[in-house]
């Protein structure tokens, strides 16, 4: 296979870019960027604020500053180009050995935003480095919401958790040990 080939390949497989905002103007970015025509996520979740008078809110806040994901719809320099003019600094997250932006494949990346779904309560988001470093046994979830998930079954603050990690972002699911499965 030649390499225009793979390059037809990928092509037909939609990948994201991880984007690395700075000041926490990673909602403003994704205004921008839809106003650019680009697709965006950001994970988010919910925080209770009580306002003056006692009263409970819930806001939806996103759940890691400075980060968000672009759907890959044109080549790094297309959209580079098509975002020049914009004011807000932001970079594009790279694979360190080879310095080219790291890309995430679509299958991982819809796993990822069911993961990051607000509503569910059991979510902690931790960077990569303390995610992967915790020690934990490969599963795959067999129950509940998240039945086919895969990743790493792990204990911490006695409940157990399965740790997925994506680019720079690790996000811990609290999911009993039982609804899991060892994978080899």
């Amino acid at each position: 296979m030649n390499d225009l080939d793979k390059e037809r390949q990928t092509e037909g497989r939609k990948a994201w870019y991880a984007v690395q905002t700075f000041y926490c103007k990673e909602e403003h970015l994704g205004k921008y960027l839809e106003k650019k025509g680009v697709n965006y996520f950001i994970p988010m979740r919910y925080i209770e604020h009580e306002t003056l008078d006692g009263k409970k809110h819930r806001k939806l806040t996103p759940a890691v500053h400075n980060l968000l994901f672009i759907e890959k719809e044109f080549t790094e320099k297309e959209l580079l180009e098509r975002v020049k003019d914009c004011t807000i600094p932001f970079l594009l997250v790279r694979d360190r050995s080879t310095r080219r932006c790291y890309e995430i494949p679509d299958c991982e990346m819809l796993e990822f935003r069911a993961v990051c779904d607000p509503n569910y309560k059991g979510t902690l988001y931790v960077d990569t480095v303390t995610a992967e470093a915790r020690p934990g046994q490969a599963v795959r979830v067999i129950r509940g919401p998240f039945a086919g998930l895969e990743g790493k079954l792990t204990q911490y603050k006695k409940s157990y958790y399965v740790v997925v990690t994506l680019a720079t972002i690790g996000v811990m699911l609290h999911i009993p040990k039982w609804y899991c499965e060892k994978i080899n």
